[in-house]
């Protein structure tokens, strides 16, 4: 962009200091010929009758030479005036004789005849270049009736060099001022197309950044132009992302699938769909008695320490974690494979959290021990709440048994009804427990507890 309009800042200069040039040397051409003409014409009208009589007289020694003398005084007076440039003064008759010259030496000489012919033939102001002069020369005639006699012609000889003086400075200027102007513009455009062209450059590296997954990601607005409002809008944007990416980690996998799959407010609005689902909760045991003991900051670091021990080992194994309820942990699975991906997180997690436990008894430091509760079944899945405050989840009698089955579970246990026992295929053993009453339920549940240290099937 520099380089293109750069070349587009010197064309368009160079095209208008030729112009320039041009109409400057015109004008000041036009100028100095009228001024030479005028000269001219003046000394033309001192002489004209002297050279009229002169020639009447038929150059007569005696008549002629006061003739003769009153022309050589005029061109003497025009030399004396110091006209810049003149470098001679003469007057030719039509015979081609000098009859007056401001260098004694040339006057009754006689010109070349190629001169005396051409001098004949003027009929107004004419100019000619002899080597380093210019020669303004005027024709005289004197009329006689109806005819015109040549008497002859008035020269003004200037030096080529000094006359063009005006107009090569003139030149000189011009060119100079061009070339200044135009380096000045090439200047110009190439720190204004800097600015741009870094500010498109710190556009592009802000999007790269963003693209690699940095949010914290801020550019520098260099412009006050419509590149710089861009920067700041991008900085507006960027803001707005990480607080998205923020309020993402407070909302559950679920409700942003959801979220995206739906674009409009309408679509938002509470509905449901009957869905199978397996819910898998779990709960920290004996959570009550360590909240009397630690400092509130020593329990959320705790805590979460578990939670998100958890979470991590559900949604490896495909699963949602819904929500989190204090120190419970409520997960849902969907799709083919569920219940085999919920019984592997439960396994999971029971195995990492007595791992965990382990490391944290041989420091010294305080262990958490959960208890799981799974069920599968159909449920109700939709937008929970009113239009201005939702929550994306499952209800249904499978989410109350996983919570109640959950509640039962003792420490390190892993609780689960008949109907998802049938699905383990013989996976790992299970242990069957006394049947529990379930509140909505007018039989007993039959509830097993899966043995997850003796895996069956590898």
């Amino acid at each position: 962009m520099i380089i293109t309009t750069g070349i587009l800042v010197v064309v368009s200069m160079s095209a208008l200091s030729l112009l320039l040039l041009h109409h400057g040397k015109s004008i000041l051409n036009d100028r100095l010929a009228e001024t030479c003409s005028l000269s001219l014409r003046h000394v033309s009208q001192a002489i004209k009758e002297d050279l009229l009589l002169y020639y009447l007289s038929d150059r007569d020694v005696n008549t002629g030479s006061v003739y003769a003398g009153h022309i050589r005084e005029a061109i003497h007076d025009i030399y004396n005036e110091d006209i810049e440039g003149l470098v001679y003064a003469s007057v030719i008759d039509r015979n081609g004789s000098v009859v007056a010259h401001t260098e004694q030496e040339r006057i009754n000489q006689i010109v070349a005849k190629a001169d005396s012919i051409y001098f004949t033939r003027l009929q107004d102001t004419d100019t000619r270049i002899t080597k380093n002069v210019i020669e303004y020369i005027h024709p005289l005639y004197a009329k006689r009736g109806q005819d015109k006699i040549f008497l002859g012609v008035t020269i003004l000889g200037f030096s080529r060099s000094e006359i063009l003086l005006p107009i090569n400075r003139a030149t000189q200027t011009i060119i100079t001022t061009s070339f200044l102007v135009m380096a000045l513009s090439v200047l110009l455009v190439f720190y204004l197309a800097k600015k741009m062209t870094g500010q498109i450059d710190a556009l592009s590296e802000g999007v790269r950044r963003v693209g690699r997954g940095n949010l914290n990601a801020q550019i520098p607005v260099i412009t006050r132009d419509e590149l710089g409002q861009l920067a700041k809008e991008f900085n507006s944007m960027i803001v707005h992302l990480r607080e998205k990416m923020q309020m993402q980690k407070f909302v559950s996998k679920l409700t942003v699938q959801m979220i995206r799959k739906r674009s409009t407010f309408d679509d938002l609005l509470p509905i449901g769909e009957r869905r199978m689902v397996t819910c898998l909760f779990s709960d920290v045991r004996n959570f009550s008695n360590l909240t009397e003991r630690l400092a509130p900051e020593e329990i959320v670091e705790l805590i979460n320490i578990y939670l998100d021990l958890q979470a991590r080992i559900i949604e490896e194994n495909h699963g949602i974690v819904d929500k989190f309820m204090g120190d419970q942990v409520m997960a849902i699975f969907l799709g083919d494979n569920q219940a085999d991906h919920a019984i592997h997180a439960s396994v999971e997690m029971q195995r990492s959290i007595r791992e965990l436990n382990a490391r944290r008894r041989k420091g010294g430091l305080v262990v958490l021990t959960v208890g799981c509760g799974l069920h599968i079944g159909p449920a109700v899945m939709g937008n929970m709440g009113s239009k201005s405050r939702l929550d994306y989840t499952v209800i249904g009698d499978v989410v109350n048994l996983a919570s109640r089955l959950c509640a039962v579970a003792k420490p390190g246990q892993i609780i689960a009804p008949l109907e998802m026992v049938k699905q383990l295929d013989g996976e790992y053993p299970t242990i069957r427990l006394n049947p529990i009453r379930v509140k909505g339920r007018s039989q007993t549940v039959e509830i097993f507890e899966i043995d997850y240290d003796r895996a069956i099937i590898m």
